[in-house]
Formats: C-alpha cells, structure tokens, sequence
C-alpha cells in the first residue's frame, strides 16, 4: 500500500493536524487496520480504495477505534489524491463512507492545498436542561458558572455527534478528569464533547479517556459553525474562524460557512503534503 503523511488546517509544515492517508486496491481486515492506525499513532488514519476517476471508498479509524466520520482525514486525503492521481488545479473528490458521502472541492496552491468539504445539513439533536449541566461539565472540570451566557449546551451533527458546550471562561482549564465520559455522554445521544469559547471562537476536545487532546476537528467544526448560525453569534452570510491547538502547540485554523442554496456546513482548510511512503511489508 501506498501512504501519504499530511498535516491539514495549516499552510506550514509540521503544524496542524497529522494524518495518514492509505491508498489501497482492496481494504484490508479491519483488524490490520486498526493495528495499521496505531503503529502510526495519528489521532486518525483513513484507508481509500478507487471506485472511479474521483470517487473512493473510505474508512477512517482512530487508534481506538472506527468512526463512521471524521473531518481532517477526508480533507488530508482529497489532497492526497489530487496530487496521486489528478494532477489538476483543481478538482472534486467524491468519498463513500460507512454512512454517508462527503464530497471535497480542492485547489493547488503551489506547496499546499485548499480543500473545502461539504458536510451537508446539521442535525440539531437535543440541548440538556440546564440543571443538568452540571452532570456533563464536572468532569470536564468545569461549572455552569464557565457557560457562556445565552449560550446552551447543545448536541449538534453533520456524521459525528458532539455536545457542544460554549464558555465564557474556563478554556484553559477544561480536560476530561473520569474514565466513564463517554457513557455520559451517550445519555445525549452525543459521541464527543467540544467546549469552545464563543467569543474569541477556539476550541479544543479530547479522546473520551481525556489521554489525547485533537489538534484541529473538522468534525465538531460544521456542528460548531451551525450552532454559532443558530443562535445569531454571526449572520448567515458570515465566514467563522475556528481556532484550535493552542494548548498542545499545533496551532489550526478552521474556516466555515454555511452554503447559502443548500443550507450545508462547508469546512475548510490547508493541507500540506509532507511524505509519500509504501509498506513494505505484508499486511
């Protein structure tokens, strides 16, 4: 199998957020996969096989576990496979995924490229009461005295739930501090959490076992864009900046938009192509 090492929501080499893209002619077991995905220890790792001129299977997995989405592989690998097999200015990208297609409009920009994914519509799918608070932001070591004013607790989606928690303060502090996060978490129909500052628009989430923190997640970025939109933190025509890996020193940036026709969260960002590599050995 051939691979590509990327960083993606960057312009500059070995900053923001690492992938591996495998480009295989068949997927192999899932369980190589997965054993794949940790020898590499990215936060994720996504595997493609061609079905057409611009259109790939894709299977993405963290080194935990297989996510149905994510965001930053399918844009680390529209820039893999525009410069694999493309080779235009730009292109459109089409990725089947275990539940959903996304489609990745990419352009060339001399050493990186500008990829921009359609994640379609959000699902607003619950906003737990706000004596419940509490349940969800203790373990982040945070308290309702820390949630943005006017700002609920929502659990939002474009292929990945998160609950979605906006601050006022306390960014700097949050981390995951039990084991059990993610049964909590599930109560709420949510996968992830995402706490962000609603003023000054960064972000940060972490693995449910609180042991890694993502450096930029495309995503909870739709989710984080359509939930700003709701509640009239921008207007709809507006483009919103999200910042992400300050606290772990990959500083990302995130640009979203909500496309005006469809009513569908566009994220994008920079990918930079830094290594073109094959396994050499069986898998």
């Amino acid at each position: 199998m051939q691979y590509y090492h990327a960083d993606v929501f960057c312009k500059d080499p070995m900053t923001g957020n690492g992938l591996t893209v495998f480009i295989a002619k068949a997927f192999p077991q899932s369980a190589v996969m997965q054993r794949i995905a940790r020898e590499f220890r990215q936060f994720e790792t996504i595997f493609l096989v061609r079905r057409g001129d611009a259109a790939f299977d894709a299977r993405i997995f963290t080194v935990e576990e297989e996510l149905d989405f994510a965001g930053h592989p399918i844009l680390g690998a529209a820039a893999a496979v525009q410069h694999e097999f493309l080779q235009e200015a730009s292109s459109t990208v089409l990725f089947n995924l275990n539940s959903k297609q996304v489609s990745v409009f990419c352009t060339a920009q001399g050493d990186f490229y500008d990829c921009c994914m359609d994640q379609g519509p959000a699902e607003f799918i619950c906003a737990p009461e706000p004596e419940e608070y509490a349940h969800f932001l203790r373990p982040l070591n945070l308290a309702p005295h820390n949630v943005a004013a006017g700002f609920p607790l929502e659990v939002v989606s474009t292929g990945l739930p998160y609950l979605l928690v906006p601050l006022a303060s306390g960014l700097d502090q949050a981390r995951i501090l039990v084991a059990d996060y993610e049964s909590r978490l599930a109560q709420v129909g949510a996968k992830f959490a995402y706490v962000f500052d609603a003023s000054a628009v960064e972000g940060r989430t972490w693995d449910n076992a609180g042991l890694a923190e993502d450096v930029a997640t495309g995503s909870a970025a739709g989710p984080v864009g359509a939930y700003l939109y709701k509640h009239n933190r921008f207007s709809p025509t507006q483009e919103i900046l999200l910042r992400q890996g300050r606290f772990v020193g990959r500083d990302s940036e995130i640009s979203i938009r909500r496309d005006k026709a469809s009513g569908n969260m566009l994220v994008s960002g920079q990918v930079r192509l830094l290594v073109r590599g094959e396994c050499i050995q069986g898998m």
